[in-house]
């Protein structure tokens, strides 16, 4: 038979167990929050910087920020960089803005938050991007300033090493 002393310490026990079960919930809950809010943040940042390279494509006087002559040269090459044309600056600015964009593309697909079909079209897309002159000279010129999973990938599209 059970007594009352007995009741007492299984009601106690159940207590501390729902008890536990509700932290682990709200742990849980927070962790996810606190993720969620993070990558909010940055895909904030990543539409400014978008803004922000459209904002030189639509106004080519403002290029003057961003010397495209020499931001977009390869660290490799040597001697005075080649002067752009105002049609190669705004192609440029536009080629920028596809770039960050295949690489948030890339980074979508790497959490998992895209498809495998949908990628496969995109990554046939990025890979015929690669052919042209203007974003592989994008692409060696702006090494180490985008995620570098991506440039590598991009790297091994050109047939280049990382």
């Amino acid at each position: 038979m059970v007594d009352s002393t007995d009741l007492v310490i299984i009601a106690s026990v159940v207590q501390t167990v729902v008890i536990s079960l509700t932290l682990l919930v709200f742990i849980f809950q927070f962790r996810s929050q606190e993720r969620a809010t993070k990558e909010s943040a940055v895909a904030n940042v990543m539409g400014r910087y978008t803004d922000y390279i459209g904002m030189l494509v639509e106004r080519p006087e403002l290029a003057k920020l961003l010397d495209f002559d020499s931001a977009m040269r390869p660290p490799e090459e040597e001697g005075p960089p080649p002067t752009l044309s105002e049609e190669e600056r705004t192609l440029t600015a536009y080629l920028l803005l596809g770039y960050g964009l295949f690489e948030e593309i890339f980074s979508l697909h790497k959490k998992k938050w895209m498809d495998d079909e949908t990628w496969t079209q995109w990554a046939t897309f990025l890979e015929r991007m690669t052919k042209q002159p203007a974003f592989r000279r994008i692409h060696r010129g702006t090494r180490g300033t985008f995620d570098k999973e991506f440039q590598d990938y991009v790297s091994k599209l050109m047939g280049e090493e990382s």
